[in-house]
Formats: structure tokens, sequence, C-alpha cells
């Protein structure tokens, strides 16, 4: 009985810390980095969504994530830091340009409504791949598939702690 308490403490440790450092890191990655591509998105001019973007790729930048992928094993370019960021840049690129165009020409409408539908849903997966770029440098058991490992094993802890404790083994 006394191991099947213990097991379930640990596992009710383990997530009481899983969630405390998920929320951490959230945040962390929140305020440091994707504040800067959100209030770009709120944006509805040009110059302040570009002041925006220029924090978000500085914010990148500083945090030398160069040659890192969201991925241990099939790393792409797809998944790598670089490409994405390169890719980005080109959206950071267009906007200065954007910002020297007429706002009453037909080029700059056009423009800006590319802008817009990258922002709303196209620009998904390289922002996913800066998060999880992020998290697997910063936290890594809170990673992918690694925090579902850790997550597996801490309800198989939890769940063979109460058999030992219901069945009175030990």
């Amino acid at each position: 009985m006394k191991t099947g308490i213990i097991l379930t403490v640990l596992s009710v440790f383990a997530w009481i810390l899983y969630i405390g450092f998920a929320i951490k890191a959230d945040y962390q990655y929140e305020r440091d980095i994707q504040c800067h591509w959100n209030l770009a998105d709120k944006a509805s001019t040009i110059a302040e969504k570009s002041k925006h973007i220029n924090d978000f790729v500085a914010a990148l930048e500083s945090q030398n994530f160069m040659n890192k992928y969201d991925a241990i094993w099939f790393k792409t370019q797809n998944n790598g830091f670089d490409e994405n960021l390169k890719a980005l840049k080109t959206l950071q690129e267009r906007l200065k340009i954007i910002e020297t165009m007429d706002e009453s020409t037909f080029q700059y409408q056009t423009a800006i409504q590319q802008i817009t539908e990258q922002e709303q849903g196209q620009a998904y997966g390289m922002l996913s791949v800066f998060y999880g770029v992020w998290f697997k440098e910063y936290y890594i058991l809170l990673w992918n598939w690694i925090c579902v490992i850790g997550v597996i094993i801490s309800i198989v802890l939890f769940a063979l702690g109460i058999s030992l404790i219901i069945f009175n083994y030990d």
C-alpha cells in the first residue's frame, strides 16, 4: 500500500509540475515573442503592422536558433527555424514596400488583402515551427511527443499506484 501511495502522489506531483511549467512557458513565449505577431495582426495600418513584424523578427533573431528544428530526427526545411525565418523576412520586406505605396491604388489594396490573409491563418505552420523550436530549446520535457510520453508515463504510474492501494499490494 505504501508503494501505491508513493506512486500516486508522485504522478499527481508530476501533473502539477507539467501544468505549472506549461503555464509558465506559454506565458514566457507569449510575452517575449508571440505578442509582437499578435499585435501586428491586430494593427490596422501598414506602418503599425510593419513595426510589430520588425519587433517579432528581432525577438526571434535574439533567440539564436539558427540551424535548429522543430524536430529531433526528421528534420526538413519546412520544420527548420532558418527557412521559416526567411519566409517571415519576405513578409517584413513586403510590408516595407507597401508602406511606400499610395493608399488609394489598387496595388495597395491588393497587397493589404494578401498580407491580412497571410497573417490570419496561412502563417500558422510558420508560427508553429517558431513555437516548437522555442519549446524544444527551453522546455524539452513539454515539447511535442516528449511531453506526451511523460504524461502517459505519469498516467500509468497513477493507475498502478491506485491499483496497489485498492488491492492492498505491497
